[in-house]
């Protein structure tokens, strides 16, 4: 009997040997001291530790397992958090910024199962955008237009040849209806040797059936040292359609989208849509210095009922690379609102009733 008990550990400890697996902690610390002023008086002004213009603050844990024949086990843990007070980020959710377990395939591609990045968000932002789809609001206010993290999400990504294929669906979970609160999204990229070029589409539904659809595309190309970037988003939103509370489990509650049921006048009656572009360039001239200049551009028709608006941000950044884990850059950034934008409570960029506002931040960046 010994001897079986004996055999069947050395059997367990032999067999683990098969399966080689990795754990391991990461993170990212973006922070910066920022000003950001407001056209109008000086007591709208901020001056003060922030967020970093680039990147979220945030730790995780990853790992993979090797199961044999090319497939893998895989995760990923990522939290959120401020480190100017030690708070957590994210709807103060766990982890917040994604948690999903999967399996990986060499032949067929992935699976993931979880809170993740929105298809639509990780189409422009780890493509087509230069600085990665940013992190305060005026460098990132798009993603509140198409939603940045869904949760109760599968996500499939595969290959062929050339060309990246990605399909998404986040199931609602609402008792009584397959449809509320889901979102579905697919995408296919194509890769040449100097660059890329895509397109995507999502719907959205509310818990009244209200959608909200969006179309993109998006194109980026590589000259040498520099680095051209372009995408848009065409948004329409039914009237009314409506995103639940923060942690209240409701339809598309948790995924950051702006509404179109409230209008500074009163109920929207109208379908709105915004169309959306952002144009960038990158440019490298050493190993040191890296210089990106951005301009986004949105027109919302129907902001307000029978009212258009536009919004307008242009920034630039100057990145000095001290090693190979930390940097140290500065930021500026001028927006400007116009027509019903100004006082759109569905806006995803407004300043209190400000028309302009200028900001400004220096920051440091390291990664472990």
């Amino acid at each position: 009997m010994k001897k079986n008990i004996i055999g069947a550990g050395a059997a367990l400890l032999c067999g683990s040997t098969y399966a080689q697996s990795s754990v391991r902690l990461y993170g990212l610390i973006d922070q910066s001291i920022r000003y950001q002023s407001s056209s109008s008086t000086s007591s709208h002004s901020f001056v003060g530790v922030n967020e970093g213009p680039i990147n979220g603050n945030r730790f995780g844990f990853k790992g993979s397992e090797d199961l044999g024949g090319g497939l893998a086990a895989i995760f990923d843990l990522q939290a959120g958090y401020n480190i100017a007070n030690g708070k957590s980020d994210q709807q103060s959710q766990l982890f917040g910024r994604y948690s999903w377990v999967g399996l990986q395939s060499n032949t067929y591609g992935s699976l993931k199962l979880g809170r993740q990045y929105g298809g639509m968000f990780n189409f422009y932002a780890f493509h087509f955008d230069p600085i990665g789809g940013g992190n305060i609001n005026s460098t990132d206010w798009e993603l509140f237009i198409t939603g940045i993290r869904f949760d109760n999400t599968a996500q499939y990504d595969t290959r062929v040849g050339p060309i990246s294929i990605s399909l998404q669906h986040s199931f609602g979970n609402q008792a009584g209806s397959f449809g509320s609160g889901g979102t579905t999204f697919g995408s296919a990229i194509y890769t040449f040797s100097t660059g890329s070029v895509g397109i995507a589409a999502t719907q959205s539904e509310d818990a009244g059936g209200r959608k909200l659809r969006v179309g993109s595309f998006g194109g980026t190309v590589n000259v040498g040292q520099f680095g051209l970037y372009i995408y848009g988003i065409d948004a329409q939103r039914d009237a009314g359609f409506s995103v639940a509370g923060t942690n209240t489990g409701g339809a598309l509650s948790n995924a950051n989208i702006v509404s179109n049921a409230i209008t500074a006048s009163g109920p929207q009656t109208d379908k709105r849509t915004d169309l959306f572009a952002r144009v960038g360039a990158t440019y490298q001239p050493g190993p040191l210095w890296k210089f990106i200049v951005s301009y986004a551009y949105d027109h919302a028709k129907n902001a307000a009922p029978g009212s258009n608006g536009t919004i307008q941000t242009v920034c630039g950044m100057a990145d000095y690379i001290l090693s190979k884990r930390t940097d140290v850059y500065l930021e500026i950034d001028r927006s400007h609102l116009s027509g019903a934008s100004v006082n759109d409570p569905n806006g995803p960029l407004t300043f209190s009733g400000e028309r302009n506002n200028l900001g400004a931040g220096l920051s440091l960046r390291m990664v472990f």
